[in-house]
């Protein structure tokens, strides 16, 4: 009975998590700053993250995209490792543990892929200003 439990809480977490985020997001607006960006006035990787949920919420991929495409790119990646901690962690399915460890290579990949973005996004060149927010 506690498995099951803990199943329908899996469920309904992101589903509150959601649901808190856009009553939150709706009284505060959108004008609040990252903190890496008002220090330093470069655009971290998760800068726009914020609108880019907001905008995939309402179901806008394309200008979600526009403001964070790092994020809207690792969002399957991240429902199925949520996925599988589910599997593993709540419903004890043991063979799925091997789908939930990472190798060395993918998180040194990860890494590197992170720091790229962080870098291309703030060269101010043409093909690189899409990958800033826009102002």
């Amino acid at each position: 009975m506690k498995k099951y439990i803990l199943l329908i809480l899996a469920i309904l977490l992101p589903i509150a998590v959601i649901y808190v985020y856009h009553s939150i997001y709706n009284i505060a607006g959108s004008n609040s700053l990252c903190s890496f960006k008002e220090i330093t006035s470069l655009e971290c990787p998760g800068c726009g993250g914020q609108r880019c949920v907001y905008y995939l919420l309402h179901g806008n991929i394309l200008q979600a995209l526009r403001y964070n495409a790092f994020f809207v790119i690792a969002i399957p990646f991240l429902l199925y490792f949520y996925y599988i901690g589910v599997r593993v962690y709540i419903l004890k399915q043991e063979r799925y543990i091997k789908s939930f460890v990472f190798s060395s290579y993918f998180a040194y990949s990860l890494l590197i892929v992170v720091i790229v973005f962080f870098i291309l996004r703030n060269i101010p060149a043409f093909p690189f200003t899409y990958l800033s927010p826009p102002q």
